[in-house]
């Protein structure tokens, strides 16, 4: 159905912030302000036309971003227009700085369309969006009520979380931070921890910005969530464990085990270092579990097997997150060709989420790789309907017998991934790096001997 895209884009200060919402509070949404003169109308049959051509048009949902200033309970009564982020109104009056924050997320140059039930909360969003810097935006005239020629759809317990990305380049990794603003309550999704093979350094300097994000909205982080075994970066989650004053969870797919065991055995783990249980995570998801994100944002766990048979995808309220399953559109899915990877389970795996999730599902991927020929800048969500539309390995036109094809014809050009040999081997123990080598001089010191990752080698003529 309909999008919009999130960026960590930089942002005013906390000052500037709540400078611009309280200024404009106390100026009670006058329409004779000078900078609401520049807030455009829009008509419902406009509207209607431009997220049809958005639909059938653009992959990316790059048009258009339509967003729902409605209470969480106006749309549980009368349902909303399918694509439409909602950010309720009244966190813009109970926590400015919070407000401005998830506003400023969006792209500031895309056509930004603000309604709500009449119009009237909407404008005065529209109005604090320009003094953000907004370039183009426009208020639904007579708002919901006056929206007849648009298509609704019915509340399907998938509120809006703030959704803010940190992109880490190094792995083309996408990192997320999924809040409910009514609560502050918020999960990190596949967080990073940084590598330098050349020096054989590990660092947290990524997940030292995390923190600094949490910390700068006074976020209160209850999970970390991985979507699978990473096999191309170091899981941060542990690092993050300890250094949060909330002490979160860390969960995982609970068929990771199936992984640790594959892997304890090629890596010749000691039997007394590690087990293959599951023990090194805090919770082990199961298919069809359910929980809530702050007050009322739903969330439940697909099993999504093929690119490992661990794998899981998570709907946290209207945002999907995929990991390593579905990518862009332009290009297309996760590799299957790791150990207990699976072509025929993607395929599967990725209708099953076609078949569960509502079609304007914001899909958020695990990696963003893109084409060089044409080159686009890093993109790392688009909705569920454009992924069935024009995703190019795997949309709804596509056959079990041709994805097969494709999928292992580009997995047989792949190299492995640079960092798979220290990722497998911290995230299989939880985010927990190796335990120090013994010494072998009994007289020698044991913090001294190092910690090492195993590098197998093959003899190839």
């Amino acid at each position: 159905m309909l999008s919009l895209q999130l960026r960590n884009l930089s942002k005013p200060t906390n000052k500037c912030l709540l400078r611009l919402s309280t200024s404009y509070f106390q100026r009670g949404f006058s329409s004779t302000t000078p900078s609401s003169t520049t807030v455009k109308p829009v008509e419902g049959p406009e509207l209607r036309e431009w997220l049809i051509h958005q639909q059938e048009t653009d992959p990316f949902r790059k048009q258009l971003c339509l967003v729902d200033v409605r209470e969480r309970h106006e749309i549980e009564s009368v349902g909303k227009i399918p694509g439409a982020l909602n950010i309720p109104f009244s966190v813009a009056k109970e926590h400015p700085e919070l407000f401005n924050a998830v506003l400023s997320d969006l792209d500031k140059n895309k056509k930004t369309v603000f309604h709500c039930m009449s119009g009237r909360r909407s404008r005065s969003v529209g109005d604090i969006a320009v003094e953000l810097g907004f370039k183009n935006v426009y208020n639904l005239e007579g708002g919901w009520k006056a929206a007849d020629t648009i298509p609704h759809q019915p509340y399907a317990k998938n509120h809006s979380p703030w959704v803010h990305t940190i992109f880490e380049k190094e792995t083309e990794t996408a990192q997320y931070v999924v809040t409910d603003i009514e609560t502050r309550e918020a999960y990190i999704i596949d967080p990073v921890l940084d590598y330098d093979p050349f020096s054989s350094c590990v660092h947290p300097s990524t997940a030292k910005q995390i923190i600094e994000f949490v910390r700068k909205h006074k976020l209160n982080i209850t999970k970390i969530i991985d979507t699978h075994v990473h096999a191309d970066h170091l899981s941060a989650a542990n690092y993050l464990k300890m250094h949060l004053d909330s002490k979160p969870e860390f969960w995982i797919g609970k068929n990771v085990t199936k992984v640790q065991d594959v892997f304890s055995k090629k890596y010749n783990f000691p039997k007394n270092d590690f087990r293959a249980n599951g023990e090194q995570f805090d919770r082990l998801i199961d298919e069809g579990d359910t929980w809530t994100l702050g007050g009322n944002i739903q969330c439940d766990a697909l099993f999504t097997p093929g690119h490992t048979p661990a794998c899981v995808s998570y709907r946290i309220g209207d945002a999907g997150f995929v990991g390593d399953t579905l990518f862009m559109p332009d290009i297309g899915t996760a590799r299957c060709d790791f150990p207990g990877g699976s072509v025929e389970d993607m395929y599967k795996s990725i209708h099953k989420i076609y078949d569960h999730w509502i079609d304007d599902t914001r899909i958020y991927v695990g990696h963003d790789y893109p084409p060089s020929d044409p080159g686009r800048d890093y993109d790392v969500m688009t909705t569920l309907d454009a992924h069935k539309r024009f995703n190019k390995m795997i949309n709804t036109h596509v056959s079990f017998d041709k994805y097969v094809s494709m999928r292992k014809e580009r997995d047989a050009s792949l190299k492995a991934p640079r960092f798979i040999h220290p990722s497998l081997q911290t995230n299989l123990r939880g985010g927990t790096l190796p335990s120090r080598e013994q010494p072998a001089d009994e007289n020698e010191d044991p913090a001294s001997v190092g910690r090492f990752f195993k590098i197998p080698v093959r003899w190839k003529d």
